[in-house]
């Protein structure tokens, strides 16, 4: 399918949403009003303490050993025997990020220390440089292999501790772990970064080694993706001339790179030098990851005082080959994945996906001003509240497309935490509050 006929269907999916929501048929829907903004905002930031920060406070925290339990089931969190960075970096800056919002700053800052001083004891190498993979419920290493994916949030948990706290060694370490981050995985000859490490940061290149994000010797957008997040947040602190330069190179890669050379939408697995890997798995649209890569390609080049302006129509054409082919105009809300030019064939409602689809489609209607993309997000809230959140607290991992029951019933693992669901909360509800601003 060619970008003509993309855009066909795109005006075809916004025409059928225009017609859904016109109350007296009208075919373009009106811009929210300040009301609305106002209304969807409270219900953000309440659905953000109802159902992610009270879901995970105090039942995650481990009070005997530090850190945060990980698994969720039969209506409690359990201990599983194993810490993975990956979570506890995500859960420490979900708990310093409340604490900065003034959001139960106390019993924030509290689990906020659980999360950092179990980082710093058991996961940090103060040898080597970096954060190991896993250890156990005690500290003891179980995986004491290095993935940059993992060391990204990392450095991302330890920022946003240093913003809630001040804590000038929180911020050290952060500055480390990008030097080491920038001396042992930058690949200078290729560009971006290498991924899998051993603990003395010799490469991984087994191919039967187990794994965590992408193939073996292989880059990928994921992890470019966070380091883009991560790099922004600490340049936000701390503007250093090194780390700009390297935030411009993920910039470059995120939205030109790792793209498709024939479709509006990136894909993940590349060999070093940045050919595809040509593999059925990989030649495949992740909706999530576009729309979310989207809204934080914007967020960085803002941080590095750029215009967005020349990122609009890129921006608008990696959302809206998401819109046209991952969104739901039926029940609402993205599916998980789908071939490259064609509707989706996996049409599972993952809950991350959901969560940066809100973020996409709110940032994508205040850079252009079009309410097709405010409704979407409308829409994917109102699937999220009646679906993909649990009547008793949580998020469901997986509904099925109309939003029943998936066999996936988790709500939290070692992947699933409170990162993407109250991220995309509080920027949501801080999105809309300056739109209502800009209404006014």
């Amino acid at each position: 399918m060619g970008d003509n006929s993309l855009k066909l269907l795109f005006l075809l999916v916004m025409l059928g949403l225009h017609g859904e929501l016109g109350a007296a048929g009208a075919d373009i829907p009106a811009a929210p009003t300040s009301a609305e903004l106002e209304r969807q905002a409270m219900r953000c930031r309440d659905l953000l303490k109802r159902t992610v920060f009270d879901f995970y406070h105090p039942g995650c925290l481990d009070f005997v050993n530090g850190g945060y339990l990980e698994d969720w089931q039969d209506g409690q969190f359990k201990r599983r025997g194993e810490r993975f960075l990956t979570l506890q970096a995500r859960q420490l800056w979900f708990f310093s990020v409340m604490a900065t919002e003034n959001i139960e700053r106390a019993k924030s800052l509290e689990a906020a220390w659980l999360g950092y001083s179990n980082l710093d004891r058991f996961f940090r190498d103060t040898r080597n440089g970096g954060y190991i993979s896993k250890t156990d419920e005690a500290g003891r290493i179980v995986d004491a292999r290095k993935h940059v994916y993992h060391n990204s949030f990392a450095l991302y948990g330890l920022v946003a501790y240093h913003v809630a706290t001040k804590d000038r060694e929180a911020l050290r370490k952060a500055q480390d772990l990008f030097r080491v981050l920038d001396r042992r995985a930058n690949d200078t000859a290729n560009g971006g970064f290498n991924e899998f490490f051993y603990l003395d940061w010799r490469p991984i290149t087994d191919p039967k080694e187990s794994r965590y994000v992408g193939a073996i010797g292989t880059k990928t957008y994921n992890t470019h993706l966070h380091l883009l997040e991560s790099f922004a947040a600490l340049y936000r602190v701390w503007p250093d001339a090194r780390l700009r330069v390297r935030l411009e190179e993920l910039l470059r890669i995120n939205t030109t790179t790792v793209q498709h050379p024939n479709y509006r939408c990136n894909i993940d697995g590349w060999l070093p030098d940045w050919r595809m890997v040509n593999e059925p798995g990989n030649l495949r649209a992740s909706y999530g990851h576009d729309v979310e890569c989207l809204w934080l390609v914007l967020d960085a080049a803002r941080t590095l005082g750029m215009s967005e302006q020349p990122l609009r129509g890129w921006a608008q054409a990696i959302g809206n080959y998401s819109v046209t082919l991952g969104y739901d105009p039926v029940n609402g809300g993205f599916f998980y994945t789908g071939p490259l030019g064609a509707p989706s064939d996996d049409t599972r409602k993952e809950w991350w996906v959901q969560a940066e689809a809100l973020v996409g489609m709110l940032d994508l209607y205040r850079l252009t001003g079009d309410p097709a993309y405010y409704q979407v997000f409308a829409r994917t809230l109102d699937f999220v509240e009646k679906h993909q959140i649990a009547a008793d607290g949580g998020w469901w991992a997986t509904r099925n497309a109309d939003g029943s029951a998936h066999a996936n019933t988790s709500r939290s693992s070692m992947w699933q935490g409170a990162y993407h669901s109250g991220r995309a909360l509080l920027l949501s509800s801080q999105m809309l509050r300056n739109l209502k601003t800009r209404t006014n």
